[in-house]
């Protein structure tokens, strides 16, 4: 009966640090992709409406 809990809750924590480490992984990636490549080229960037010439 003891082991039968123990297993339970070593599956419920395995599937805790699963998700979230799979979240602090998708944070990261997005990070590094935004840092190498923010896309403030692209035509319709918000910054290029606030910074527009009749402002």
């Amino acid at each position: 009966m003891m082991m039968e809990a123990w297993t339970d809750h070593w599956v419920g924590n395995l599937v805790i640090l699963v998700v979230f480490g799979l979240g602090t992984i998708a944070c990261f990636v997005v990070a590094l992709r935004m840092l190498i490549h923010p896309g403030e080229q692209e035509a319709h960037h918000p910054k290029y409406g606030i910074l527009r010439d009749d402002r």
